[in-house]
């Protein structure tokens, strides 16, 4: 069975370098053939640059059982890798960054199976300084320029420390979100989830926020400069590592 685990990884990984999507249903199909305990040994034998371009083909309203059987590490470390496929045309659009990287974490967090692990990969994403900034990101336009008259006001500004027991959470749909209108295509949503679930990291991303000087634009271009700084030097850390490996794969 392990040699079956190890095979079935290389040939989606080998599938993933030439065209994400075949190895993205290639691990569907396996899925029907193996139990969460195989998938998951299956996803261990898989690198990150892997499981990222795997993850890069769904989205809420299309997702992998991947995403769900992901340790709360692996979810880290593909947000910190996600940024290296960021087009051009978008890295320079801040709007369309600020969406892509909103629908990308909505489906990593709402996709999982409990609140549990919501509330894990939440924790973890706050403790790697890139995946913090990555996780801010959507919130920036909401919490540097907040709109008067705006419905987030109606909840005791999600965005104040000060709890009043009207925070929105998220189960699939509450009666708190049907009452503001709060739909999870809204990054207010996702932003009372994480005050919910893990009040210090909603703190962590509005001081983060609260630091910077300029306008939310230009904030959001500082970040996704260090977003790619971050991913192109971790790549060359695991690199370096490699060779190293390589150098002494004798010994094994």
């Amino acid at each position: 069975m392990n040699s079956l685990i190890e095979l079935t990884a290389e040939e989606i990984k080998q599938l993933a370098d030439v065209e994400p999507k075949e190895a993205s249903k290639k691990f569907e199909l396996v899925a029907n053939t193996m139990n969460d305990e195989q998938l998951v040994e299956v996803i261990e034998q898989m690198d990150i640059v892997t499981l990222t371009q795997i993850n890069g083909e769904h989205d809420i309203s299309c997702p992998s059982i991947m995403s769900e059987l992901m340790s709360p590490e692996q979810i880290r470390d593909i947000v910190c890798q996600q940024p290296l496929y960021w087009e051009e045309k978008i890295k320079a659009n801040a709007d369309e960054l600020a969406t892509q990287t909103f629908d990308f974490l909505t489906y990593l967090i709402r996709v999982q199976p409990s609140t549990e692990k919501q509330t894990a990969i939440l924790e973890c994403l706050a403790e790697e300084p890139a995946a913090l900034f990555y996780l801010s990101i959507p919130f920036i336009e909401l919490i540097l320029t907040p709109q008067e008259g705006d419905l987030s006001n109606n909840i005791a500004d999600v965005f104040d420390d000060e709890d009043d027991g009207t925070t929105v959470g998220y189960t699939d749909r509450t009666e708190s979100e049907e009452a503001l209108s709060l739909e999870i295509d809204d990054p207010k949503s996702l932003l009372a989830l994480i005050k919910e679930l893990a009040p210090d990291v909603e703190k962590a991303i509005k001081s983060l926020l609260r630091n910077q000087s300029s306008n939310w634009q230009v904030v959001i271009g500082k970040f996704v400069s260090e977003v790619v700084t971050q991913a192109k030097e971790k790549n060359e850390e695991q690199d370096e590592f490699s060779e190293v490996d390589d150098m002494f794969s004798f010994l094994d």
